[in-house]
């Protein structure tokens, strides 16, 4: 009876050693999808966000040379349409590398907007209306400020985002460390289980003497 109690304490605890095993998997699954995810806010902070807002510097950078040309006295109007039209091909460039990363629907929207005001200030060039060509580029300025804003709101979404998950994954560490106290403690007691010895002590035959 005794060995079948042993026996019994011994297959509960393998079945809880088993179990916190399982657990412990688990937890380290979890532990790696947030690390993944955490690694794309990270990326996407980079790459959708602060390489944007470099983007739009240039944008802003561009539209003021674009302005201070358009407002010289002292050129001709052949002289503002070449320089002019330089920098807005240089737009246009900077156009296909932002349109590589991702556009929220708000984004796109004053994006497209910035495109078409970009169009204006092409035909207005064109037409030497240097007057109306001001008055768009303060328009383009506006939606650029717009757009530096939308890059602002979403690195701090993604950064929340990122501390989120950088926080579950230290509850599941502390999850891990506790599910190893369990499984050393079961290993102990397996241990000491498998050290105990039974003996059944067969009685004397009576003496004779």
């Amino acid at each position: 009876m005794k060995d079948l109690n042993s026996l019994n304490k011994k297959s509960k605890a393998a079945m809880v050693l088993i179990f916190v095993s399982i657990l412990l998997l688990l937890s380290n699954y979890f532990i790696g999808q947030n690390s993944k995810k955490t690694n794309e806010s990270i990326k996407a902070i980079y790459n959708d966000r602060l390489m944007v807002s470099h983007y739009i510097f240039q944008y802003n950078n561009t539209i003021h040379k674009i302005k201070n040309t358009a407002l010289q006295t002292n050129i001709d109007n052949d002289v503002k349409r070449n320089e002019i039209a330089q920098r807005l091909e240089n737009i246009a460039i900077l156009d296909k590398k932002y349109l590589a990363t991702v556009l929220t629907a708000e984004e796109k929207q004053h994006f497209n907007t910035f495109q078409n005001q970009s169009k204006i200030l092409k035909k207005l060039t064109d037409n030497n209306q240097w007057v109306q060509l001001t008055t768009s580029i303060n328009q383009s300025l506006h939606t650029l400020t717009l757009l530096s804003q939308v890059q602002i709101d979403e690195g701090k979404t993604e950064l929340t985002t990122a501390n989120t998950l950088h926080s579950g994954n230290q509850i599941f560490a502390q999850f891990e460390v506790g599910l190893l106290i369990v499984l050393a403690c079961l290993s102990v007691y397996l241990l000491v289980l498998k050290k105990m010895k039974f003996k059944i002590k067969i009685p004397e035959a009576p003496s004779m003497n």
